[in-house]
């Protein structure tokens, strides 16, 4: 009966303590991550983005100093990957083995010199954003300016746009919340999510990473709850299917995967 009762500890013990897999990404280090929809991992650690495979493998690299920091990356289609780098007004297109499909184009060229925020849709579209003079501009691959939208919210102030998959747009405000726009730049909603941590987005969550724990909110079901990350110092959390992917304050690349 002793060993009986032992033996049955140590089962409760091992479910309760080892219901995921856990694998720090080798010799990976990040400022920010992102993920796409193949679940393959971009780290992105000042003029360098590498590409790991869903398990953590290194598959690709790219880094063009000249440019400066990229300002953020957009992943929306795994097969033209764009790069924005803000203070030096560029944009880079890159393939799935992040490597160039065409120069680089300067937005200053293009008298665009203003843009804060910059996206690429599924549709082969670029969303460009200019919070200085309030306007949302939409243009092709060749930039060609397809639309001029004046935003109309005196003190909008977004440090994020994320491309969603119904041919959306949603900016991060983080005064206000979520502002949902079609690809047209019509205002659609507002989702009163305020907080100084940086969202992420999918079409129907909206999660960031806050105290060690990851806020998620169904915004199409509006069900909210909170998770407790398994570590420390989280500052940014992926979710890809089953598995979590945590970068933590010192730049390390965790995948926690439920089991």
């Amino acid at each position: 009966m002793r060993l009986l009762r032992l033996l049955l500890s140590y089962i409760l013990f091992s479910t309760c303590c080892f219901s995921f897999a856990q694998m720090q990404i080798p010799n990976a280090t990040a400022d920010y991550i992102k993920i796409d929809h193949f679940g393959n991992i971009y780290a992105v650690k000042e003029s360098q983005i590498s590409k790991f495979s869903s398990q953590g493998v290194l598959l690709y690299s790219y880094s063009n100093t000249r440019l400066g920091a990229i300002s953020s990356i957009d992943v929306f289609n795994p097969m033209k990957i764009m790069l924005f780098y803000q203070n030096t007004g560029m944009l880079v297109f890159l393939n799935e083995q992040l490597a160039l499909i065409n120069e680089p184009i300067s937005l200053f060229d293009a008298n665009y010199p203003t843009i804060s925020l910059a996206s690429y849709s599924s549709a082969n579209q670029i969303h460009l954003y200019d919070n200085s003079n309030k306007y949302l501009l939409t243009l092709d691959f060749f930039m060609r300016e397809i639309s001029k939208t004046p935003i109309h919210f005196p003190t909008f102030n977004p440090k994020k746009m994320i491309e969603l998959e119904e041919k959306k747009l949603a900016f991060q405000d983080q005064e206000l919340g979520v502002f949902l726009f079609d690809a047209f730049g019509t205002f659609n909603k507002l989702i009163p999510i305020i907080t100084s941590h940086p969202i992420e987005m999918s079409s129907e969550l909206i999660y960031y990473t806050n105290h060690n724990e990851i806020n998620i909110y169904n915004y199409k079901t509006l069900h909210s709850e909170t998770k407790q990350l398994p570590v420390s110092d989280v500052i940014q959390t992926l979710i890809y299917r089953k598995n979590k992917i945590l970068l933590l304050q010192n730049g390390n690349i965790w995948i926690y995967e439920n089991k």
